[in-house]
């Protein structure tokens, strides 16, 4: 997927923009980037205007080393990401923080969210897993330089995916390289040391008052996030769905990239038609 990058204040966001029509805005979680929805991209652009970005940090997104990295500073780089581009009224889909992203961006700036699909995301107390917690330990900023990162994010993947085989060299290394060197490192601890549930459960009330259509899909065998945080945000969302899919782990667009699109492309349909 080829990339474009626009300039927001804190630095360039890098994008992918395919298909016409409504626009579809996919938002990635920790510690991936657009390449994870590049399996949900085509299908879903035969129908709508879809564009997946690399959050503020990540990805080929730009690291600079001062930048607020936390879910509420992201909410309002992508709000300004779609105002550059010109997407409003926008399904906005967010993965894992990706999610939790998306929740403040409708709350915030209402008038550039329409629908909201959330993906195997972080809610409430969720969050941070451990795995990404112990990184706030000053002994990672030694540790980070020397570790296998490789080995570290293969093993990440292979608990999160349901379809092993999906696991390759070639994938590992592409959700590697933007956070390679000595300076990627770094970047990958920030990223990681910026989350704090706090985002989320300091505005839960008003996000349980959210009025606009929401899906909630999750892998029945998501090993990161319990599918019970789905449910009891199906439960307290008035226009809310939860759809909980088999052979799925957390990384749900690697294991169901396709009936991803299908459902996502169902619920633009059925919402319209309101």
């Amino acid at each position: 997927m080829e990339k474009s990058r626009v300039a927001i204040r804190e630095g360039k966001i890098a994008y992918v923009l395919e298909g016409e029509g409504e626009p579809v805005v996919l938002i990635h979680g920790i510690p991936t980037s657009v390449y994870l929805w590049r399996d949900v991209i085509p299908p879903l652009s035969r129908e709508f205007a879809v564009c997946a970005l690399d959050l503020h940090g990540y990805g080929d997104s730009d690291k600079p080393p001062k930048a607020d990295l936390s879910v509420r500073a992201q909410a309002a780089y992508v709000a300004e990401f779609m105002m550059r581009v010109g997407l409003t009224h926008a399904t906005v889909a967010g993965h894992d923080i990706g999610g939790g992203v998306a929740q403040l961006l409708a709350l915030g700036r209402p008038e550039l969210v329409k629908r909201l699909v959330l993906l195997d995301t972080v809610a409430y107390d969720s969050w941070p897993v451990p795995e990404i917690d112990r990184l706030k330990d000053p002994a990672w900023d030694q540790i980070i330089e020397t570790i296998d990162l490789r080995k570290g994010f293969k093993r990440a993947l292979l608990r999160g995916v349901f379809h092993k085989d999906r696991v390759t060299d070639a994938l590992v290394e592409e959700y590697v390289r933007p956070f390679d060197g000595v300076e990627g490192r770094r970047a990958y601890l920030r990223c990681a040391r910026a989350l704090n549930n706090r985002d989320l459960l300091i505005r839960a009330a008003e996000i349980e008052r959210l009025s606009l259509p929401v899906l909630i899909l999750w892998g029945e065998a998501d090993d990161y996030q319990d599918v019970e945080y789905g449910q009891r945000l199906a439960d307290r969302l008035d226009a809310s769905r939860l759809v909980v899919l088999k052979d799925a782990g957390h990384f749900l667009p690697e294991d169901q990239p396709e009936e991803i699109a299908r459902l996502m492309g169902a619920f633009i349909h059925e919402t319209s038609a309101r």
